[in-house]
C-alpha cells in the first residue's frame, strides 16, 4: 500500500504487535489498512461518526482486499466490550478524545491499550488520563506539515493523580529525540511569552516561572 502520513505511521508504531484494533474516527481507513497489511494487527475495526468518511474507508478497504469491519456511530459506541485489545484515536482535539473515552466505562481496564494522537489541547487529554486512572506509558513526537504533535500510549492502572502543569504540557516526551525536543521547546516558548505578557500587564507570573523552570530542566 502507499505510504501513510507520519502521524498515522507513528500511531502504528505504538500499537502492540498482534493486538486487535479499533480505529475511532477512521477517516479514509488508512491506519487500519496499514496495520493489517503490515501484519501488525490480525483484526481491525474502522469506525467513524460520519457516513462519507466511512464510505471512503470502505472503498479503500475494498481496493486492497482486506477483511476490515467498518462501523458507523459516535465514539466507542460502535465497539463491544472485549472485542479489541487496542483503541486508536488520531486527528482530533485532546478534549474531544477525552470526551470519547469518558463515554466508554469499559475501557477502564488494563487489558486495553490506548494510542491517542491529539491535534490540539494535548494538555487537556493528559489531564483527563492522569485524573481518571490511566498511566501514560510513553509519548512520541511526530512532525507533519511543519507542525509538531505528540502520540500518547496509555493503559488503565486505577491510580489517579493531579499532574503538575509542566507535565501536562510536555508529558513523557523524551528530550533526547529531536522531534520531541522541538515539541518541548515550543511549549517553553509559549510559557515564556505568557510570562512576558503577564508582567507587561502588571499581573503575577510567579506560578508560570516555576512551570517554565521545570520544563527547561528536562532539556
Amino acid at each position: 500500500m502507499k505510504k501513510i502520513k507520519n502521524r498515522l505511521y507513528t500511531v502504528s508504531t505504538l500499537v502492540p504487535f498482534g493486538a486487535r484494533v479499533a480505529d475511532i474516527g477512521c477517516d479514509h481507513g488508512h491506519l487500519p489498512i496499514y496495520l493489517m497489511s503490515q501484519g501488525i494487527s490480525p483484526f481491525c475495526i474502522a469506525s467513524d461518526i460520519k457516513e462519507q468518511p466511512l464510505m471512503s474507508a470502505q472503498a479503500n478497504i475494498k481496493k486492497v482486499g482486506l477483511n476490515i469491519e467498518t462501523r458507523l456511530g459516535a465514539g466507542l459506541s460502535t465497539i463491544k466490550e472485549g472485542e479489541v485489545d487496542c483503541i486508536t484515536i488520531a486527528g482530533m482535539g485532546g478534549e474531544v478524545i477525552a470526551a470519547i473515552l469518558e463515554d466508554c466505562p469499559f475501557i477502564k481496564d488494563p487489558k486495553y491499550t490506548l494510542v491517542l494522537q491529539p491535534m490540539t489541547s494535548a494538555d487537556a487529554l493528559r489531564k483527563y488520563l492522569c485524573e481518571n486512572g490511566f498511566c501514560i506509558e510513553t509519548e512520541v513526537g511526530v512532525e507533519e506539515n511543519r507542525k509538531i504533535y505528540t502520540v500518547i500510549k496509555a493503559v488503565f492502572s486505577g491510580e489517579s493523580f493531579c499532574a503538575d502543569e509542566a507535565f501536562l504540557r510536555i508529558g513523557r516526551l523524551d528530550p533526547t529525540d529531536p522531534t520531541a525536543r522541538k515539541y518541548i521547546e515550543k511549549q517553553v516558548k509559549i510559557i515564556t511569552e505568557l510570562i512576558a505578557d503577564r508582567k507587561q500587564a502588571g499581573l503575577d507570573a510567579e506560578r508560570y516561572v516555576a512551570v517554565l523552570d521545570k520544563m527547561k530542566s528536562v532539556l
